[in-house]
């Protein structure tokens, strides 16, 4: 494959990872909610909840990690309430300010749309007097609230969210009335309301972004060198007395192989991992992405695939280190579409080298990622 392919095979790697893994989310960030909300009353004394009440509220909020955040949530609402005492029925107003502060925990953080739950408690001011010929006066109490909601992504700084929420008052006479003429949802005998709100979330300011969150854990979204996987390449093709294109194409050269001798094994040169670690370098996505393709073509193969290192640690440890490499292979091909049961991982750790570990380059060969096709 030329460089044109390789940019393309690049391209449509990372392309399948955005689309999978939608915006960006940070292990902490601020952000500043606004939106519109309905209130309505559940209980109350004299009437009838009205149905034109309308709402604001403006908050901040602070999430500490992916899942779980604080807001302070300030809003204003105007509740309608009808007066049955009279003939014809009066409308009452009551209008509410409220300082809440909420907790919220966010079910599926990395997911496009994800639910959540809060609770939390708050103070408010209430002003009944509006056409209330009976309204007490203006008034400070509490309210303990929770609800639930959903938190749309619409990029990696905006949120579209829904919620629910259900306050119940330390108090009577929301709608100028002392008592209540029925108990609210939760059986208490303080009056209480409910309000749905729709409102977006800008962040402000974000943190790191989740590791928790990125599908292919290492993957750094940068330019790649190509000119660096050139280099790997010739240096390959030196040791290991295969041709260039032979070594681009891999798995295409070991099915091929495959058919003549029923078992055929190849070095997937250019997969390369961090020092000391599973994590895979940038350039390793568009070889192991072609591999994925090759093998989705080929449906009826199974492949091992076989991981080794240097000799540089202990055995036992280097044996763990290379089944860690041989599933970090593996799971990218599965989240490729290569379905799982075709794959085995082997781990085998400073045995069988290719080069002499007296040297770096030695070395670097014997770190190396094999893949063996077979029914």
């Amino acid at each position: 494959m030329g460089l044109t392919m390789r940019k393309i095979s690049l391209f449509l790697t990372l392309f399948l990872i955005a689309s999978t893994a939608f915006a960006q989310v940070a292990k902490n960030s601020w952000g500043f909610d606004f939106g519109l909300s309905y209130p309505r009353a559940v209980s109350q004394n004299g009437g009838l909840s009205g149905n034109v009440s309308y709402g604001v509220f403006l908050g901040v909020s602070r999430y500490f990690s992916e899942s779980v955040g604080l807001r302070a949530n300030f809003s204003g609402k105007s509740i309608e309430f009808k007066d049955m005492s009279v003939n014809p029925w009066k409308t009452i107003r009551t209008t509410v300010f409220a300082l809440d502060f909420d907790l919220i925990y966010r079910f599926v953080p990395c997911e496009k749309l994800s639910p959540y739950f809060l609770i939390g408690v708050g103070g408010f001011y209430a002003d009944n007097s509006y056409n209330n010929p009976t309204a007490s006066d203006p008034f400070f109490d509490y309210q303990v609230n929770f609800g639930f909601g959903g938190a749309y992504k619409l990029n990696d700084n905006w949120d579209l969210t829904a919620e629910f929420d259900y306050h119940t008052l330390a108090a009577t006479n929301l709608d100028g009335q002392w008592g209540t003429s029925g108990n609210g949802v939760l059986g208490g005998n303080e009056d209480s309301y409910y309000e749905f709100n729709i409102g977006l979330i800008y962040y402000f300011d974000k943190g790191e972004n989740s590791k928790l969150c990125q599908l292919y854990n290492g993957i750094d979204v940068k330019p790649v060198d190509y000119e660096r996987i050139d280099n790997i390449v010739k240096k390959h093709t030196a040791n290991i007395g295969v041709n260039k294109a032979e070594v681009k194409d891999a798995v295409s050269e070991a099915i091929e192989e495959f058919h003549k001798t029923r078992e055929h094994k190849v070095i997937l040169s250019g997969v390369n991992f961090e020092f000391n670690s599973a994590k895979l370098t940038a350039e390793s996505y568009p070889i192991l992405f072609h591999a994925a393709m090759t093998l989705l073509q080929n449906p009826d193969l199974k492949v091992d695939i076989i991981g080794y290192t240097d000799n540089i640690g202990s055995a036992k440890y280097n044996k763990k280190l290379s089944l860690k490499r041989a599933n970090a292979v593996k799971n990218y091909l599965i989240a490729r579409g290569v379905d799982a049961s075709r794959i085995t991982t082997i781990g085998m750790g400073e045995e069988n080298p290719i080069a002499s570990n007296k040297t770096a380059e030695g070395r670097a060969l014997n770190r190396r990622i094999e893949f063996k096709v077979h029914k």
